[in-house]
């Protein structure tokens, strides 16, 4: 009976444990992403005459990004929305495990398009909006904040007095140096997607103040481009992975005792890119164990050219002929040359490569050897010809 007890008290544990929706779940999944998007509902959006663009752009969301047929987000991902027009709004922050899980954060999309304000307060809605990716970065692999506006930020009204204007701008200074600073040390990556062509060049400069961590995204026609592939691009950039098939370690080949002085050597191998709209140019660095000779030097030895399905690597040294001979055994590391927006994950991180310099001895070993053989064909030879007492034409 103790028995029967105690086997139920497990089941049930189990079966709790497993359905249970907590944050930890995120942990599980080396690629979760937690998303952000700051909407502008200022007036400028649904202005009188023109397109309402904050009604399109929610309706996109709503349609394209949070329908999980299209494999953009994935279980474990969390979705938050911000809105902002003179002051900013966390609409809603949602753990992605269930189609359930979805249904606040379309619901609150839906109301934003009963909002409407006068100002636009750009900087502040970023500002909450690191605070927030910090608050939960442990449990995500990385994080990505988009921003739809008109392009124009206006985060006061002259009609206001002197000393509120000044303390507004006062604020919206140093949310830019937080902005930069979080894009320089932190990785935070912002895209910004500009909705009119008349604010283009504000945007420009307003991304230019966000640092390294600002991205300019041209939303400005709707005709030819289509959000959804803006959509698609933007999570490709930010969750997306590389993997080296069959690639554990690189032999790259021995260098002769006397080379010519340079040395190369052509090494292919085929990848698997997961999510990744456009492969992005690699370099390769590589250390060498302390015990090598200190004689090569660990840059400028790789050239690296990649298509969709394989890595093209290039192996050269200058002068090989200063080598001591000897095996040369690192760890080579594949690393993006240009800013990869969010976090390109290779696998496996590191390979093990090695080659070697022949020796004195090796270089003369194998054309002694092959002296002696040919003088012992050409003496068996002659002493067949002997034995047969056939003449010999020299």
């Amino acid at each position: 009976m103790y028995k029967k007890k105690y086997t139920l008290f497990l089941i049930i544990l189990i079966v709790f444990s497993l359905s249970a929706k907590t944050d930890c779940w995120s942990r599980k999944s080396s690629l979760n992403v937690h998303w952000v998007f700051c909407l502008d509902t200022s007036g400028s959006m649904k202005m009188k005459g023109h397109m309402d663009l904050l009604k399109l752009i929610t309706g996109k969301i709503t349609d394209e990004f949070l329908d999980s047929k299209k494999n953009i987000i994935n279980t474990g991902d969390r979705i938050t929305i911000f809105s902002f027009d003179e002051q900013v709004r966390l609409q809603a922050t949602s753990l992605y495990q269930t189609e359930n899980d979805l249904l606040s954060i379309k619901k609150e999309l839906r109301e934003l398009n009963k909002r409407h304000g006068n100002l636009t307060f750009i900087s502040e809605a970023i500002v909450q909006s690191i605070d927030i990716v910090d608050k939960y970065k442990q449990f995500f692999h990385t994080n990505a904040l988009y921003v739809f506006t008109d392009g124009k930020s206006e985060p006061y009204s002259p009609k206001w007095s002197k000393r509120k204007i000044a303390a507004r701008k006062k604020r919206d200074t140093e949310n830019f140096q937080k902005i930069s600073l979080a894009g320089k040390d932190n990785g935070l990556n912002v895209w910004l997607g500009v909705l009119k062509w008349e604010a283009f060049d504000d945007a420009k400069a307003l991304v230019n103040r966000m640092g390294k961590g600002g991205h300019l995204v041209d939303l400005t026609n709707f005709n030819r481009l289509s959000l959804e592939k803006a959509l698609i691009d933007f999570a490709g950039t930010v969750r997306s992975e590389l993997k080296l098939v069959d690639a554990k370690s690189l032999n790259l080949g021995t260098i002769p005792y006397k080379n010519s002085g340079s040395y190369q050597k052509n090494i292919s191998f085929n990848i698997q890119t997961d999510k990744i709209s456009k492969l992005p140019s690699l370099t390769a660095a590589i250390n060498f164990d302390p015990e090598n000779p200190s004689e090569i030097k660990a840059k400028d030895i790789f050239e690296i050219k990649t298509t969709i399905d394989k890595i093209f690597l290039s192996f050269k040294l200058a002068d090989s002929n200063n080598l001591h001979s000897g095996t040369y055994k690192g760890k080579l590391k594949l690393i993006p040359t240009q800013p990869h927006y969010g976090a390109l994950v290779i696998e496996p991180s590191q390979l093990n490569v090695k080659f070697r310099k022949s020796s004195v001895t090796a270089f003369y070993f194998w054309r002694v050897g092959i002296f002696l053989l040919i003088g012992f064909l050409l003496l068996t030879y002659l002493l067949n010809r002997i034995k047969r007492k056939m003449p010999i034409r020299v």
